[in-house]
């Protein structure tokens, strides 16, 4: 009988050892973000009118309507997405694959889109196509804005000792699924490829979304995803940090 004790205390240590850690796992606390914060994503609906020219032709106009995901980043609305995600230029300028091609993207329509339904107007307040950011800010004057309306923001740092990125972390983004999926909210769990330091600090993390927060074990707010651009085309999908996002952010606001 003895030949048992030694594999079954064995056992018992190692299930000492493993129990805590299945208990620091971060679910709850991001089903608690979920909870809490989902309605910083939205989805923003543009109407965009296309103008192109190839080869000393040019052709008929076209209207075009897109919907893309954002992060709502402050309590007034304004609200960060991809901008390739509504402009269609670097696609189509691919396609028509000609030197003397242009294309004129003219928006005729900005909608934030609320839980509730209602479509707030709004109007861009800057297109930065190097690091393929769009910020969208609600128009003041219309009757969406003067009737009350309240915008969920992202939210800031919860843990402000957190250990920086590293290779293979856990992370999370809140996202929303499309129209046809009654624009549910969702987690999408990735993790960390890489973090890249410069030129400038990107994180390369697997299963995300265009236009979603990224949040980390702890539910801080990392940054959001977008495009990395190169010679003005999209080559990869990465994510921008919160630092950089709330520095141009402020920026615009001082600009405008």
């Amino acid at each position: 009988m003895h030949r048992f004790l030694f594999p079954l205390n064995a056992l018992l240590l190692f299930g000492k050892l493993t129990f805590p850690c299945v208990a620091q796992r971060p679910e709850n606390g991001w089903r608690k973000l979920l909870e809490n914060h989902a309605d910083c994503v939205t989805w923003v609906s543009v109407t965009v009118r296309l103008e192109v020219s190839s080869g000393g032709r040019s052709m008929q106009p076209q209207e075009k309507k897109l919907e893309a995901l954002g992060t709502i980043i402050a309590d007034d609305g304004l609200t960060v997405l991809s901008l390739n995600t509504v402009d269609p230029t670097s696609n189509l300028l691919s396609r028509l694959r000609s030197p003397d091609a242009s294309v004129q993207v003219n928006y005729t329509e900005v909608l934030i889109l609320m839980k509730d339904g209602r479509e707030i107007p709004a109007k861009f307040l800057l297109k930065d196509i190097d690091l393929d950011l769009a910020f969208v800010l609600p128009i003041s004057e219309s009757q969406e804005v003067n009737d009350g309306v309240s915008f969920s923001k992202v939210p800031q740092k919860i843990n402000a000792s957190e250990k920086p990125l590293q290779v293979l972390d856990e992370v999370v983004s809140i996202s929303k699924l499309g129209r046809n999926l009654y624009r549910q909210s969702t987690l999408r769990r990735g993790w960390v490829n890489a973090v890249i330091e410069k030129p400038r600090k990107y994180y390369v993390i697997e299963n995300i979304g265009l236009g979603t927060p990224i949040f980390s074990q702890s539910g801080n707010w990392l940054g959001v995803v977008v495009y990395k651009m190169d010679r003005g085309r999209p080559s990869g999908i990465v994510t921008l940090p919160t630092e950089d996002i709330l520095e141009i952010a402020e920026q615009v606001r001082s600009r405008n």
